[in-house]
């Protein structure tokens, strides 16, 4: 915590017709002037930027960690829902499922990690974001990854915004006949 705040500089009033005011020497205009620069460098060093890093200033590495709690996407092949991760059905070559994210308002995607098991297929999994009134062009992706315990980061400036948009993220597996995928858990990493 910062310490408390005491004043340094303290002007001396100069009377008119009594005081002449002079530019050099020890009470003169650049003497004070200096005096008033280095509190201002001490109250920003010692105070203000101690309290900013404090609030958030400095942009601090968070983790959003979600288990995958999948809605069916359309006609599609869903996932099977498990307590804690989603998994392919046996029978199916393909599953696919979506569900809702709220990430701070603001804040910068840096990654995305996703965790599982797959002995074939493709899987996608997609931070998505779409207009909140659903006008333009559709789901716009935000950051996408193909493969399972390592992060993609996010490419860009990807920043959350709430007032015009809600985010969400699609997970898919195409390609996978016979084989078993579960994802168990897919973490954002955000500042």
């Amino acid at each position: 915590m910062p310490e408390r705040y005491v004043p340094k500089f303290s002007h001396k009033d100069w009377i008119d017709h009594q005081h002449r005011v002079q530019a050099g020497g020890e009470d003169g205009l650049n003497s004070r002037f200096h005096q008033l620069e280095a509190e201002f460098a001490g109250l920003a060093q010692n105070q203000i930027n101690p309290i900013i890093k404090e609030l958030g200033g400095a942009a601090e590495t968070r983790h959003l960690t979600l288990v995958p709690a999948l809605f069916p996407d359309g006609a599609k092949p869903a996932w099977t829902q498990g307590v804690d991760m989603v998994e392919k059905p046996d029978a199916a070559s393909e599953a696919h499922g979506f569900m809702n994210v709220v990430l701070p308002d603001g804040v910068r995607v840096k990654s995305l990690l996703v965790t599982g098991n797959k002995s074939a297929g493709t899987l996608t999994v997609t931070l998505k974001r779409r207009q909140v009134g659903n006008e333009g062009i559709g789901a716009e992706p935000l950051v996408t990854s193909n493969v399972l315990g390592t992060p993609v980061n996010a490419q860009g400036d990807v920043r959350i915004e709430n007032l015009s948009h809600r985010h969400f993220l699609t997970i898919g597996i195409t390609g996978a006949a016979n084989g078993t995928t579960r994802v168990f858990c897919v973490q954002i990493a955000y500042e």
